[in-house]
């Protein structure tokens, strides 16, 4: 599958700067969104590809999710929007990030983590720069290696 990655929420505040970067780094993406003239306004600016789709039409969701690897959600409040979205993605085998601080959708997506084992798909909420959500990535990641090591030394 291509690493084509569908970034929803794509004409909010933060999603029109994590558009703006990934088109600026070259990155295959593709925005999406509900609003249809809002989302083309931002996908033509960058010369990207919009898919408006709404959380609300499952059918229409897990066929905007089917030639994608990933998708980064954006949109919130992720306590209403992350639900349909981790539903689409483990129906579709689609990995999914999003960058929630909520912590009850931290909970709720790590407790789908065996319905993600078994769809191959990585679930991973609240990847944005907060540092709780970091600092738990990093203690999680350095548990599972032997050996870790700070970059540029030798292993």
């Amino acid at each position: 599958m291509a690493e084509k990655i569908l970034v929803y929420g794509a004409t909010g505040y933060t999603g029109k700067l994590v558009a703006e970067e990934a088109s600026r780094r070259g990155l295959d993406v593709v925005l999406a969104g509900r609003n249809p003239e809002k989302l083309k306004a931002v996908a033509d600016s960058l010369g990207l590809e919009a898919r408006p789709i709404a959380l609300s039409d499952p059918p229409r969701l897990h066929a905007g999710l089917e030639d994608v690897s990933t998708v980064l959600h954006i949109a919130g409040p992720f306590s209403e929007t992350s639900r349909p979205m981790v539903d689409a993605c483990l129906a579709t085998q689609t990995h999914y990030l999003d960058v929630t601080g909520e912590i009850p959708v931290f909970e709720a997506i790590a407790r789908r983590d065996a319905e993600a084992q078994a769809a191959g798909v990585t679930l991973l909420p609240g990847v944005g720069f907060d540092v709780v959500p970091s600092d738990c990535l990093a203690v999680h990641v350095a548990a599972r290696i032997e050996e870790p090591t700070t970059p540029g030394s030798a292993p």
